[in-house]
């Protein structure tokens, strides 16, 4: 702040002096500016400077640390003006205005606010940024705010922390980063805390208003906390636009409120409401992308359908946390499969396991609502069956492609099950296990809505060139099984098409190894993150050559012809040929009982199989209609009436609350 206040000087033409305290500015801070250094305690000193410079007002600024009084070692001036006030046993806030109206009356200074000269500090009652506070969210504010003026009351500081509706901490002398460094220590579980900073009442506010900057974003941040409400016209934000980009990166809100009215805002309610209707915690755990996107569908809905009274906590990806969830721990953990591969991981899965049910048996959710990964997800609701808690599980296991039997194994320990296909219920109702069936959420992907014409326009690719979407999967071991068959793959159909490109389309979990592996494909690669890139890239493809999973029913949406291939560890495979039920793993083939797309599994995962199979595409038209076709059909059995996935997911989870909360 100092130096934004000495450049306000500058630009404005006004002549200004710098009084600067060793061990407190920076030294570095004022280069050729007039400027002198005085010890904390020399005020006398610093008096006899400002008034040789012919200073008139007054502007402090800036970082003051807490000295002890033998460490301030006061000066005669300093000393006479405790003895004459008694300011010494006074605290912060009361012996400021003490001093302020000192150097007023006794030394002809005017004391100026730093918010005078530079306007733009003053925070103002709005959200900074593209994150906003949610229900819960709101009423940790209030609850923050409650604290931090009971503090500032008894003059000791300005701030605190809350959530879930509890105060954390609270601010002491030693500042707001020892306040966030203490709440650091506690690991919040949940939706994070928020840090509330308000004026003191009767705060000398030309000279201690509660003031943030990048380096309290970056802190709260550290701490795991969700957002930050300052007062409105009763608080400083050092470099504004600096601030809303570092919050936005973190991904917490920054607001500023009204402090006399955000109790009414807080718990104001929509019209058909009560103040006493309930707004859930939901804790959601999700292991892998796919489970990260369905996630993140369903809270949205959540939120609409309860009109943003609902609060979320527990395990997901980059999806759910731009939903307003902060994860426990990082979702690649768990973003593993096969056994050969979750072998060597297997401590460090069981601590989460456990770290995962301990959570959410500390927050006591409303409901526990795990989604897909149920290697790791059945284990956490076993711990928790029993506890009080619904225990929801959405996607049901392929009981139908392998182990009909964990049917009655997975009953005995969920309460409801969402599944995303019209012929699941029956496996687990057999079995007294409440199962809705919801739709599948390649529905609302989007994937068909792609722009193929712009796609190529935008990366410069003709409408004569042969383009190929190439999709080696969304985990690690996918990718590293599977990038070196696909660029041979390439290398034998460049041979036919030399005018052929690749688009590959990732995400952030493998990207870094997608763009290394393409790196050293033989044709030329474009690779894309986010839905809109893929989309595009899908209308804009020939063809794709892509890994099994949800990435080739997007593909059918999107209708663009495809050939699929998978491989895993020659142990994950001995295991599945043992247990699988079924012919086909792309579920377009399930659906039709027929291989409308081809497959390439296991030892035909070949590049000199998958390049014919890709010229075949390519130079059939008959072929790529037929595929088209086939995915129309599919897709069309797995459409639910009505409602979207998402929402039909969200009611059912609602209601489950419900009936549980009445039967409770």
């Amino acid at each position: 702040m100092p130096a934004r206040v000495v450049q306000a000087c500058r630009e404005s033409g006004r002549e200004y002096f710098v009084v600067a305290f060793e061990d407190q500015a920076d030294k570095r801070a004022f280069g050729d500016d007039p400027h002198v250094w005085v010890r904390l305690g020399a005020v006398g000193k610093a008096i006899e400077h400002l008034r040789d410079a012919g200073c008139q007002e007054l502007v402090m600024a800036g970082v003051v640390h807490r000295p002890s009084f033998a460490t301030l070692r006061p000066d005669r001036w300093l000393t006479g003006f405790f003895a004459k006030s008694g300011a010494q046993g006074l605290g912060d806030g009361s012996l400021l205005k003490t001093l302020i109206q000192t150097l007023e009356d006794s030394e002809g200074f005017l004391i100026v606010g730093a918010d005078s000269l530079l306007p733009d500090l003053l925070a103002e009652k709005a959200v900074y940024g593209s994150v906003k506070p949610d229900r819960q969210a709101e009423d940790d504010i209030q609850c923050g705010l409650e604290a931090a003026r009971d503090i500032g009351r008894r003059d000791i500081a300005q701030g605190a922390v809350a959530q879930l509706g509890q105060v954390l901490a609270v601010e002491n002398e030693n500042g707001t980063d020892a306040l966030l460094s203490e709440v650091r220590k506690l690991r919040l579980d949940g939706p994070g805390g928020v840090l509330v900073k308000v004026k003191k009442p009767d705060q000398e506010y030309r000279v201690d208003l509660p003031t943030i900057g990048t380096a309290t974003i970056e802190a709260a941040s550290r701490a795991g906390l969700r957002g930050i409400a300052v007062e409105a016209g009763g608080a400083l934000i050092i470099d504004r636009q600096a601030v809303i980009e570092a919050a936005d990166e973190a991904g917490i809100f920054v607001i500023g409120i009204d402090a006399e009215s955000h109790a009414e805002l807080a718990h104001g309610v929509a019209a058909g409401e009560t103040a006493a209707d309930p707004h859930p915690l939901i804790f959601l755990v999700a292991g892998e992308p796919s489970g990260d996107v369905l996630g993140a569908r369903l809270m949205a809905s959540l939120k609409k359908q309860t009109k943003d009274r609902v609060s979320f906590a527990g395990i997901g990806g980059a999806r759910m946390e731009e939903q307003g969830m902060k994860s426990q721990f990082p979702m690649i953990e768990l973003s593993v499969m096969g056994a050969a591969e979750v072998l060597p991981r297997i401590p460090r899965i069981l601590t989460r396991i456990v770290e995962t049910a301990a959570a959410a048996q500390r927050l006591r959710p409303a409901a526990v609502v795990t989604i897909d990964s149920p290697e790791f997800n059945f284990r956490v609701a076993k711990r928790l069956k029993g506890k009080g808690i619904p225990l929801i599980h959405y996607v049901a296991p392929s009981v139908w492609a392998w182990r009909p039997g964990r049917a009655a194994k997975i009953a005995g320990h969920l309460d409801h099950l969402l599944a995303l296909l019209p012929f699941e219920p029956p496996y687990f109702e057999g079995h007294s296990l409440a199962t809705t069936f919801v739709g599948h959420p390649i529905l609302e992907s989007g994937a068909d809505k792609g722009d193929g014409n712009a796609f190529r326009d935008r990366h410069g690719i003709a409408a004569d060139e042969t383009l190929i979407a190439v999709l080696p999967g969304s985990r690690m071991g996918e990718v590293s099984r599977l990038q070196g068959i696909f660029g041979q793959a390439l290398f034998g159909l460049s041979k036919k098409h030399p005018n052929l490109r690749a688009v590959v389309p990732t995400t952030g979990a493998v990207a870094g190894t997608v763009r290394q592996a393409a790196a050293g494909w033989p044709v030329q690669t474009l690779v894309v993150e986010g839905d809109t890139e893929k989309y595009d890239a899908f209308a804009a493809a020939d063809v794709a050559l892509a890994a099994s999973g949800t990435v080739a029913l997007e593909l059918a949406m999107a209708g663009t012809p495809a050939v699929i291939a998978y491989r895993i560890n020659p142990l994950s495979a001995l295991i599945a040929r043992r247990l699988l039920k079924v012919r086909f793993v792309h579920l377009v083939n399930l659906i039709l009982d027929r291989e409308a797309v081809p497959e390439f599994l296991q030892e035909a995962c070949r590049a000199d199989f998958l390049a014919p199979a890709l010229e075949d595409l390519l130079r059939d038209e008959d072929r790529r209609q037929s595929q088209v076709s086939a995915y129309k059909e599919a897709i069309d059995k797995l459409s639910h009436r009505g409602a979207s996935p998402a929402d039909r997911a969200a009611k059912t989870v609602l209601d489950v609350i419900a009936r549980s909360r009445s039967e409770g």
